[in-house]
């Protein structure tokens, strides 16, 4: 007995052989070893919906071409696929849901296909209802702003007219820009990052708008019409004459239709160009491999936009500045439209 009162009296000792006595002590041990306590947490349900504030920007988008649209008398055929296209998006995000649940890349993809028709066709209309709205053109006041810059169009127009391969790689990086919009909805929608997708759409969004509202206040032809409507290129695109024509002719009336020769833009200023320059580098910047080819190309194409896209340098300049100033206001908007407190970094 005095044993055992030493034993348990003696402190640092294993009491490995108390526990081992004591059945309940043992049992409890086990049961704590075995099976650990765990703590019951909710599972979090999927969103009704990946692209929350893009629905909501191009369902607004839509609703104003329309309205715009009957607003001037300009008939907008080219809106008419749109109400169509949401509606096979919503039953198959909603089939899709409710069958696979967790094939969140699929909805996701509807939705963001879904996206793409609806505020390309939106928005195309709205930069023809914007060339309609017949305030003064500004050509003159951009050109004096070139020169001021140190740049004559027309002179480095003609020297680079005489460069058939340097013409045909900006030309080729020029023509990448709808390829590139595609291309990086398709990669965050594989790479499962919606919020980033939400933002690049928001983004898109808003450097859209703001210049569709620049050309409404500054409209210009373009310097192929203002500076060169005689001049004669031999490999120069002379595309910028037949937009400066659209222009012409909605705002004189005669052109009462929106179709689907829209899609190719007659923006002058500012570039669209530029600011997706910018902004298709900014949404791909978590991929660093990614990030450098695509600096790459758009770099080519910012420069591209003076000869191949009949831009002013000013146009290029503007563009630029557009798409910080989208990228900056996308975050608070995107913030605000998904209900958030406050915004988060991508």
């Amino acid at each position: 007995m005095d044993q055992v009162a030493d034993h348990a009296s003696r402190p640092g000792e294993d009491r490995s052989l108390d526990t081992a006595f004591r059945p309940h002590a043992r049992q409890a041990a086990v049961r704590q070893h075995e099976f650990p306590r765990t703590v019951w947490q909710p599972t979090r349900a999927p969103p009704a919906i990946n692209l929350r504030a893009t629905a909501i920007l191009t369902l607004g988008i839509y609703v104003s071409a329309l309205g715009t649209s009957a607003s001037l008398g300009i008939a907008a055929p080219i809106l008419n696929g749109a109400p169509l296209c949401l509606a096979a998006a919503a039953v198959l995000s909603r089939y899709g849901r409710i069958t696979f649940p967790n094939a969140s890349r699929t909805a996701l993809f509807v939705e963001a296909a879904c996206a793409v028709i609806v505020l390309g066709l939106s928005l195309a209309c709205l930069s023809y209802l914007a060339a309609a709205i017949d305030l003064p053109l500004r050509d003159q006041q951009l050109i004096r702003v070139d020169r001021y810059l140190g740049f004559d169009w027309l002179q480095v127009m003609l020297a680079i007219d005489g460069c058939p391969r340097l013409l045909g790689l900006l030309d080729g990086a020029y023509a990448t820009f709808t390829f590139q919009l595609i291309a990086t909805v398709l990669i965050l929608v594989l790479a499962r990052r919606p919020r980033d997708l939400d933002r690049f759409f928001i983004t898109f969004i808003c450097a859209s708008l703001i210049s569709e509202i620049a050309s409404v206040m500054i409209p210009t032809l373009g310097p192929m019409s203002a500076l060169a409507a005689h001049a004669s290129f031999a490999n120069l695109p002379t595309l910028g004459r037949t937009t400066a024509e659209i222009v012409i002719a909605l705002r004189d009336g005669t052109l009462k239709e929106v179709d689907l020769d829209a899609i190719n833009g007659i923006i002058s200023f500012p570039s669209l160009h530029a600011a997706v320059a910018v902004i298709v580098p900014f949404a791909l910047c978590w991929n660093k491999p990614l990030l450098c080819a695509v600096v790459v190309l758009d770099s080519v194409m910012l420069v591209s936009a003076v000869p191949s896209g009949n831009h002013y340098l000013t146009d290029v300049v503007g563009g630029v500045g557009i798409a910080v100033l989208a990228i900056v206001c996308s975050r608070p908007i995107q913030a605000l439209l998904n209900g958030e407190t406050s915004a988060r970094d991508c």
